[in-house]
């Protein structure tokens, strides 16, 4: 075979290679054409922009400890029944007051004044400027006044009790007076308490197994509290093992603060508790009562 052969095409041959580089010729030229068809739009980011730029300010107003400035048109008013904008004109942040009526809508509420200091990121400063406003008792206290109007409602062949009965102190014999508390819901009672380290609330009362609601709401008007000798847990000292012994700390949570304090050093204060994301806003106001950091 003559090698002439190998370079030699029919008219076929010839046409398709003619076509084929039609078709190339024709892409080469589209290409330039078709950024003229484009639309080009720009994109605003400005109000997402906006939107970043208020989130770091509240969040570097958060751990910076710093806080919006608080009117001066300050006015009494009970946490437990003011409106939204009420919150607002006291100086709470909109998420503030979405915090807190979520805790209220899970039966939360404040019964004394320095209830209020545990809402959740509430500066110091802030709480200061709102104290002298809440119209709130400083302590809960039961008078003999208190005791006269429901001591008719009090029916049982017990005698009625002529002293208010402490919680945190009494023994099963105390517990024993009230109507519907028997030698088991004594024992329980005290256990409890034990296991807490104190009572801080009346109501905490309804966590004892067994206790129903209408035995609570009959016993309730003769029980008062003394929360200044609560037995805390030191969260600087104690392992998992020893926090999760407590009846609001299971053992994720437990694992948590434990772990945060040898990631980050000793607790400073129990608000850095907030920082680890196991704990929620009615988390924090259960077991804060009964943690320490010395």
């Amino acid at each position: 075979m003559n090698i002439k052969d190998y370079f030699s095409f029919t008219r076929g041959e010839k046409r398709g290679v003619v076509f084929l580089l039609l078709i190339i010729l024709l892409l080469i030229i589209s290409i330039p054409l078709i950024s003229l068809f484009e639309k080009n739009e720009s994109i605003d980011f400005s109000e997402f922009e906006e939107a970043i730029a208020q989130f770091e300010k509240e969040r570097d107003s958060i751990f910076n400890g710093n806080i919006e400035p608080v009117s001066n048109d300050l006015f009494e008013f009970n946490p437990n029944t003011i409106s939204d904008e009420e919150w607002l004109k006291l100086g709470f942040k909109k998420w503030q007051v979405k915090t807190i009526n979520n805790y209220k809508a899970k039966g939360g509420n404040w019964k004394v004044k320095s209830d209020v200091k545990r809402i959740y990121s509430l500066e110091e400063e802030h709480y200061k400027k709102l104290e002298p406003f809440i119209l709130l008792p400083e302590e809960i206290s039961y008078t003999s006044k208190t005791l006269s109007q429901h001591q008719s409602s009090y029916k049982s062949n017990k005698a009625i009790p002529t002293l208010i009965i402490d919680i945190n102190t009494a023994d099963t014999s105390t517990f024993k007076q009230l109507k519907g508390i028997g030698t088991v819901y004594a024992h329980r009672i005290v256990k409890y308490r034990n296991a807490l380290g104190g009572f801080t609330d009346i109501d905490q009362l309804k966590e004892v197994y067994g206790l129903t609601e209408e035995t609570y709401r009959t016993i309730q008007p003769y029980l008062t509290i003394n929360a200044n000798k609560i037995l805390k847990i030191n969260i600087n000292s104690s392992d998992a093992e020893r926090l999760k012994k407590h009846p609001y700390v299971d053992w994720k949570l437990a694992n948590a603060i434990e772990k945060y304090r040898k990631a980050n050093g000793n607790y400073q204060s129990i608000d850095d508790l907030k920082k680890i994301h196991l704990f929620s806003e009615e988390t924090f106001l259960k077991i804060a009562p009964y943690l320490s950091i010395h």
